[in-house]
């Protein structure tokens, strides 16, 4: 059913693209024909735990997830880049060989600083068209920048036979985001979105990169997101003062410990931490403080997840959430109440803010049959105290970025 679903999408913004071709050429003639079209599936992703720790070289446990960002193209045998966003209601165009920040239109910002790092690498790339349409939240921490990023990113290696190693790609997408959007993310987005595999969720160990597939069958239950409608852009947050801090406090903890080869704060053990409460500011000890249990929280849930223990695991989002409210105080008021009434309510195992934080959405597992009473009763009383209804959003776990042919059935 959802194969089919994905492939009406594509058949809706493929129609869409050619729409827009024939309105944008004089010559009809030059548009494309259907065979000619690359057609891209991005995901989104959800972070089960591991948060704010991609940054300081620790873990994650993450996946990819079934909304996704839907993109088609070709080229058109010049140097100009013509972009369609179905979704925004909005397009775009600037030549391959001049490509700059746009004030303007943001979300362009992130196709151009994929094409200009491919470039930058030595990649011969041409002009193009393409299309986007989206059923993944924007602004509600489900990775729809990274999805994008590394939906282009796939897309002109089809379009011009690039090869290029997987975890290349997710480095040239990072780098777009970090040099030419602006915004210093960690690399768990892409690596997510390029890597994803159904039925499975990855355990990624940041210092080197190195990962391990982990089975992940739900069940009777489900991963349920809370869209908290508080919308955040991570450029304007205290998100770059958090790696700021981060990279003080490995300065200074490499200073007191006396030891050159620290390089992140999960070259702190639990033991050293509580060494250090007295020896450094008290916001900076906060700081580490979670990244270093964070990254043992992780561990703890590597192992529940191998025994099949969703309780336990639920137990463990709960405490991840209320470090990240209260050690790196990147939660809001609408998230921390959002996971204080799903710790009230049946049929809930866990819950905790999910992304950055400052805004977005709340990650929790769930039973299936208990999902109409946890949108009903949560949902009305989150619409009494903040006069807006949230949004739930159920995901299945998904394969990462791929090219979809339309004949596959």
């Amino acid at each position: 059913m959802e194969k089919l679903k994905v492939l009406d999408n594509f058949g809706k913004l493929n129609n869409f693209f050619f729409k827009m071709l024939v309105e944008n050429k004089q010559n009809k003639k030059d548009t494309p024909e259907r065979k000619d079209l690359i057609n891209i599936l991005s995901p989104g992703r959800v972070n089960i735990i591991g948060e704010h720790t991609d940054y300081n070289l620790g873990l994650s446990i993450t996946t990819a997830i079934n909304k996704y960002n839907f993109i088609t193209g070709c080229k058109n045998n010049t140097d100009i880049v013509e972009v369609f966003s179905k979704y925004l209601n909005d397009s775009n165009k600037f030549s391959i060989s001049d490509i700059n920040f746009d004030k303007d239109s943001n979300w362009v910002n992130y196709i151009k600083g994929v094409l200009k790092e491919y470039i930058q690498h030595g990649y011969k790339i041409g002009g193009f068209n393409l299309a986007i349409d989206s059923n993944l939240p924007i602004g509600a921490g489900m990775s729809s920048s990274a999805s994008l990023e590394v939906g282009v990113a796939r897309l002109i290696e089809e379009l011009f036979d690039l090869k290029v190693d997987k975890k290349d790609t997710v480095q040239y997408c990072n780098n777009a985001e970090n040099d030419f959007v602006g915004v210093n993310v960690g690399l768990m987005d892409q690596f997510s979105v390029a890597f994803g595999k159904e039925s499975h969720v990855i355990y990624l160990n940041f210092k080197d990169l190195s990962y391990e597939y982990i089975p992940f069958d739900l069940e009777d239950n489900l991963i349920l997101i809370i869209d908290s409608k508080e919308e955040r852009n991570l450029a304007d947050t205290e998100y770059n003062k958090r790696r700021q801090e981060c990279n003080e406090a490995v300065q200074l903890i490499s200073g007191i410990m006396k030891n050159k080869n620290m390089n992140s704060l999960s070259d702190v053990s639990l033991d050293m931490l509580y060494e250090l409460e007295d020896k450094m500011p008290e916001r900076l000890f906060k700081r580490v403080k979670h990244v270093v249990t964070e990254n043992n929280r992780v561990l703890l849930s590597k192992k529940y997840l191998l025994k099949g223990d969703i309780e336990k695991l639920g137990k463990v989002l709960f405490e991840s959430h209320d470090s990240l409210r209260y050690d790196y105080e990147v939660s809001t008021e609408r998230l921390d109440y959002l996971v204080d009434e799903m710790s009230k309510t049946k049929g809930v195992f866990g819950g905790r803010l999910m992304g950055a934080g400052f805004g977005g959405s709340i990650i929790s597992i769930v039973k299936k049959s208990e999902v109409e009473g946890i949108t009903d009763t949560v949902g009305k009383k989150f619409l009494k105290k903040f006069n807006i209804s949230p949004d739930f959003i159920d995901c299945l776990f998904s394969d990462g970025t791929k090219r979809l042919r339309l004949t596959d059935k």
